[in-house]
């Protein structure tokens, strides 16, 4: 009986240190973000609940992308001594990205119920948002996990160039309407991802046939990444260790 509630405390301590990055960001951006005119003094609640829902989703789609890098990093001398299907690499950092939000849900359980916030109908369209950023990360993983085996540069550099594409995407903030940044928004692929998905969760309603096409690209870009990760990822375990 100890010895389980021991392990109890444990994976609680373990989950608090797991969600301490996102009450960081989060305050980070509740604390600043008004003094910076990211939202008014009015719209606090509503700008808290997409902030929490839009940062959740991006770590779902940040987790499916970097953490087959880390486990193939882990696996490197399996990788160059078992000979099996390097995809499994895919599927367990899905997984793995898939149960780390899971454990975000009671977070965005909380924030809907503090905040009430209207309900849409298109919010049952969300199952269909989180498989297509697990498939988006997924797709990005087949393309970069075999060079980052082959040159470690990429491999620490990829969690500097997440956070980039964070905030180039509008998260922290509304998208604006003109200047610099409303071109690197436009431009920026992952703001026709993440933010649609958000949008389902705490509105206002996306553009739906934005979003189709969007889950279209993905899907074909995940094709292509499956293709191009079977060629490569054999000679890119060849340089694992040199």
């Amino acid at each position: 009986m100890r010895d389980y509630r021991i392990r109890f405390r444990r994976t609680l301590l373990g989950v608090f240190w797991f969600l301490v990055p996102l009450f960081t960001l989060i305050a980070i951006a509740l604390f600043v973000g008004k003094d910076i005119g990211l939202y008014g003094a009015a719209e606090s609640g509503r700008y808290l609940l997409r902030l929490v829902a839009g940062l959740s989703l991006w770590q779902l789609f940040a987790d499916a992308w970097l953490e087959p890098m880390r486990l193939a990093r882990r696996a490197s001398g399996i990788l160059r001594s078992v000979n099996f299907d390097q995809q499994i690499l895919l599927a367990a950092g899905t997984f793995s990205a898939l149960l780390a939000f899971a454990i975000k849900i009671p977070v965005l359980i909380a924030a809907f119920i503090w905040l009430e916030p209207t309900y849409d109908p298109s919010a049952w369209l969300l199952p269909l948002g989180i498989m297509m950023l697990l498939a988006a990360g997924a797709a990005m993983a087949c393309f970069t996990l075999p060079i980052s085996l082959a040159l470690l540069d990429i491999r620490y550099a990829m969690p500097f160039v997440q956070y980039a594409l964070l905030l180039a995407t509008p998260i922290f903030y509304e998208p604006p309407e003109n200047g610099f940044l409303f071109w690197i928004n436009h431009y920026n692929p992952f703001s026709y991802l993440v933010p649609p998905v958000r949008d389902l969760l705490a509105g206002p309603p996306p553009v739906l046939p934005h979003a189709f096409m969007a889950g279209i690209a993905v899907l074909v870009m995940l094709i292509a990444g499956l293709h191009y990760f079977r060629d490569k990822i054999h000679l890119a375990i060849a340089y694992v260790g040199r």
